[in-house]
């Protein structure tokens, strides 16, 4: 969905900028942030001149370490990663394998808790917060998806997991199919 609807889409809206924004949240040992680097560096080499942010924030530093360090087992890669993307993007490194490293120079970390006042960041053109939500009660879903609204563009994408959604708890997105996935996006008038 990211390579062949919502960068497509973002590429024509953001062209006069030429900049991209992109925010994975909860982003735990760093394979989410890291395919998506993946899938930018693929496709913005067709489409040179772009200058991208890719940001990882989780409330854990061990996770957060992990990411940095990018480096997985192979129980780890071989879960969803095609061969291919392996051998272009990682180096084998004993029973590891390590992100090569212009692509773990795209990915910058940042300890944050979604549950607290979120520091100065954004704005974002895209916001994965995939299987965070569910660990969090009614409340505390409504402000995190407020805060989130706050630093997402107006016409950008909130991505989240398969068993979570706004509906019933923040009416001020609206559901967006995009193919076989869902997407979220601020409301033009939330009334």
């Amino acid at each position: 969905t990211l390579r062949h609807q919502v960068l497509p889409q973002l590429l024509a809206l953001r062209a006069p900028q030429r900049r991209l924004s992109i925010w994975c949240g909860a982003s735990s040992s760093g394979q989410e942030p890291y395919s998506i680097a993946m899938v930018l560096q693929e496709e913005l080499a067709k489409h040179p001149g772009w200058e991208v942010s890719l940001l990882a924030t989780d409330i854990n530093a061990e996770m957060l370490a992990r990411t940095r360090a990018g480096s997985y087992s192979q129980l780890e890669v071989n879960r969803g990663l095609p061969i291919a993307s392996l051998m272009k993007h990682f180096d084998k490194r004993g029973t590891q394998w390590q992100v090569k490293e212009p692509l773990r120079a795209m990915v910058r970390t940042q300890q944050l808790n979604l549950a607290t006042p979120f520091p100065r960041i954004g704005p974002f053109d895209v916001v994965f917060l995939r299987n965070v939500l569910i660990y969090f009660a009614a409340d505390v879903k409504r402000q995190v998806l407020d805060r989130v609204r706050e630093v997402l563009r107006p016409d950008g994408y909130l991505f989240l997991g398969g068993s979570e959604t706004t509906l019933t708890i923040d009416d001020s997105w609206e559901r967006v199919r995009l193919g076989s996935s869902i997407a979220y996006r601020p409301r033009r008038d939330p009334s």
